[in-house]
């Protein structure tokens, strides 16, 4: 299948949401400026951060002050850092929800990491989860390599009464459908541009309308870029850094993917993502 969709049109008059991203991340600190700059030069209308630990649970809740109206906020301990986590945890995340309108995220599994914190992870994870019910309010999920397991959770759970994101979804296209029945969406972001990756393709093509996002998960996972197109930024190691306002170019592959147009994506992204995250709007 020839993936290379059309080349982009003028997208000025389109509006797109940024359904996971991690703006608070050291690497964007310098350039946040021209971060938010282009990504509403890029027609982005929301934006939403995620947090990864308690000692960035701050900078994710002063970006969404800084940005009332455009940046959208959730706050969780990510599967890659809760080693660090503090004793109150649970207590401070608690806290820290009833003072703002916020998501919970990101959360979720991760089978790679050897650590030997596998049923810690999960209990983590399933807190969190439980949390986000318990308060309807929408969760944002990363799973790499625990597809299983995470299946086996979210399949078996009543439909989440706000919504589930699992953002990057890698999982099998078979499990969209009952996903989608269990109210969780799923997002795709820079690496569905990647050639040889078939599976992103397939989910993108698959998941059911009404369940689909995108986000750039930035600074990382970026898309792979037109030949001639220089990249806005890149970190120390000399790799492109993500960021929203490649949002765009995604979006219009899933178009192509999806056989429809970017009008028709941005529109139902941005819808979706609305829909989704309706509480941390007010």
């Amino acid at each position: 299948m020839n993936i290379a969709p059309p080349p982009l049109p003028n997208t000025k008059n389109l509006v797109w949401a940024d359904a996971h991203s991690h703006l608070q991340d050291p690497r964007l600190a310098p350039h946040l400026p021209q971060v938010f700059a282009r990504a509403r030069a890029a027609g982005l209308a929301l934006l939403h951060v995620d947090a990864t630990s308690e000692a960035d649970w701050p900078a994710v809740a002063a970006l969404a002050g800084a940005h009332p109206g455009l940046v959208i906020c959730s706050f969780g301990l990510h599967p890659w850092f809760i080693r660090n986590r503090s004793s109150r945890w649970r207590e401070n995340l608690r806290e820290l929800l009833a003072t703002r309108p916020a998501g919970i995220g990101e959360i979720g599994l991760d089978a790679r990491m050897a650590d030997d914190l596998d049923a810690d992870r999960e209990a983590v994870f399933l807190a969190q989860l439980d949390l986000s019910c318990e308060l309807a309010l929408p969760a944002s999920l990363h799973c790499r390599d625990a597809w299983p397991r995470m299946l086996d959770i979210l399949l078996n759970r009543p439909p989440h009464p706000a919504g589930l994101l699992i953002h990057a979804y890698s999982g099998p296209a078979d499990a969209l459908p009952a996903l989608a029945a269990k109210n969780v969406h799923v997002s795709f972001g820079g690496t569905l541009t990647r050639p040889k990756n078939a599976r992103a393709r397939e989910n993108a093509a698959k998941v059911p309308a009404g369940h689909f996002l995108l986000e750039s998960d930035a600074p990382d996972l970026p898309p792979t870029l037109p030949v001639g197109r220089t990249p806005h930024l890149a970190g120390g190691d000399g790799q492109i850094l993500s960021e929203p306002a490649y949002i765009p170019q995604t979006g219009q592959l899933l178009a192509h993917l999806r056989g429809t147009t970017a009008l028709d994506i941005a529109a139902q992204t941005t819808a979706n993502a609305r829909r989704l995250f309706a509480k941390l709007l007010t």
